[in-house]
């Protein structure tokens, strides 16, 4: 089911009716909403929903016994284990198989019916970061298997983030700690508005734009091409279409009242790789870093090591997107822009311009932003083409076009750049009307303010529907991680 169906407004209005009025007793709320979430999850997948219940038991399970153990360390080696095994042999045994194939020789094997079960990525991790943090004392093991199942399993966040640590949300579910009323209704519907319309109008017109020119970057139809209008478009398109989910998600768990990290901050704002780092998919850049580079032993051990911890994380980071070695490349450029902003920022010169002020600052600024950002969508050229010879030939056409093809394509169709600039325009009333920075400050927000706010977000998501072209991306992409 997804968050843009149909059939899932049903499923939510349902549920949340229900939520409303059995909210205030606990022991019916944990298995209503954790069966609504199994519910959601199994929709038209059934058979994924022993796996989803598996991961969960086994999870709480390992934690109760680390707890008690005196011998913990073995019982979190088996959790990870567990954890790490069945992923990589749902997520990587096509690619792992081929790869030995080609290498070594042997029969081809035929994967077209090999289904990587949805959200496996995210839950695997978000049990991984429990397990961690059970072992380390920073939270004790949930005693109860429901609630655990539910911190894992809470359809919002189930299929595409975001990666909660237990503080996040697992408190929440702890007896008497629960939420009983709403968070910020206001902005939950502000927050689900720039969602659906990010998705359906611009994330979606652009895949109509631009999916024909990579699905053919290679052939002759292509030929001539300028690429880099349709690489800043896939840019746009993949934070708007992730961030789509996460504003949604973010917006859901606000209704049931809880209160979830921010996983976008402006990235493509940032004026360093590593600065992006810190605004994109943010539960995860922080995951990688508190579970897999500090325990490498972070940047405590050396300018070297540390660069190497550094590409090391960046180089699963990528792996961990996909079962293709092109996601490799793209996480190994990405720590090499990462080593290389650590080599540059030794220098003194770096320092000095960094110190600038007035119109000499703001120009550097301006061309850090514009470094940085051509050099992730270098990088998200290996991100979408799987193909290594593709990419090579997404890059090249950069550089090399025919001045009398370069310019056409759907990527100037007026449409897609009017939708960008449409929700930028909405986005900032919309956070002026919703005065989303009030919330929870004990501002008083006049009544026909609040009117507004409702109506607007109310009104946003209706021209989202009206705005959205008809042949719709029906999937977010992060589904296929």
């Amino acid at each position: 089911m997804n968050f843009t169906d149909r059939a899932f407004f049903y499923y939510f209005v349902a549920v949340y009716f229900v939520w409303l009025l059995i909210r205030r007793r606990e022991d019916w709320t944990i298995p209503f909403l954790l069966v609504a979430s199994l519910v959601f999850y199994g929709n038209n997948h059934w058979s994924l929903l022993p796996l989803l219940i598996v991961f969960c038991l086994i999870d709480w399970i390992i934690a109760r016994r680390m707890e008690i153990s005196f011998r913990p360390k073995r019982w979190l080696i088996l959790g990870i284990s567990f954890n790490l095994l069945i992923l990589a042999y749902f997520k990587y045994t096509p690619m792992l198989v081929e790869t030995f194939t080609s290498l070594f020789g042997g029969p081809p094997r035929n994967f077209d019916n090999w289904k990587i079960p949805y959200g496996i990525s995210f839950y695997s991790f978000t049990g991984i970061a429990y397990l961690v943090d059970v072992y380390r004392k920073t939270n004790p093991a949930m005693q109860s298997l429901a609630r655990y199942s539910l911190s894992a399993a809470f359809f919002p966040h189930l299929v595409a983030g975001p990666i909660l640590r237990p503080h996040e949300f697992l408190n929440d579910l702890n007896p008497g700690r629960m939420p009983r009323e709403p968070l910020a209704p206001r902005e939950a519907c502000f927050l689900v508005a720039r969602g659906f319309f990010k998705k359906l109008v611009v994330a979606d017109r652009i895949a109509l734009a631009i999916d024909p020119f990579f699905a053919h970057v290679g052939d002759g139809t292509t030929a001539g091409v300028w690429s880099l209008p349709y690489i800043y478009l896939y840019a746009f398109q993949i934070y708007f279409d992730f961030s789509a989910y996460t504003d949604i998600a973010r917006g859901l768990a606000l209704l049931f009242g809880y209160r979830w990290p921010e996983n976008f901050n402006r990235p493509y704002l940032a004026t360093s790789v590593a600065e992006f780092w810190h605004r994109w998919h943010i539960t995860l850049s922080r995951f990688l870093r508190d579970y897999l580079f500090i325990p490498l032993g972070g940047s405590r051990c050396g300018f070297w090591k540390t660069n190497r911890n550094l590409m090391i994380t960046m180089l699963l980071g990528g792996l961990w997107h996909g079962a293709n070695w092109s996601f490799m490349i793209w996480g190994g450029l990405h720590g090499s822009f990462l080593v290389l902003h650590r080599l540059w920022s030794r220098i003194p010169l770096r320092g000095k311009l960094q110190n600038l002020n007035g119109t000499a600052g703001v120009v550097w600024k301006l061309v850090c932003i514009l470094l940085t950002f051509h050099a992730i969508c270098l990088a998200w050229c290996f991100f979408r083409l799987t193909g290594w010879q593709q990419s090579v030939d997404c890059v090249r056409k950069v550089f090399d076009f025919d001045t009398s093809r370069g310019f056409v394509g759907n990527a100037y169709d007026p449409a897609v750049w009017w939708a960008l600039l449409v929700y930028l325009l909405l986005s900032l009333l919309g956070q002026k009307l919703t005065e989303i920075r009030a919330v929870g400050s004990g501002v008083f927000v006049p009544s026909w303010k609040r009117g507004m706010a409702w109506g607007f977000g109310l009104g946003w998501i209706m021209l989202a529907i009206l705005l959205a072209p008809d042949a719709s991306t029906p999937n977010f992409i992060y589904f296929q991680f």
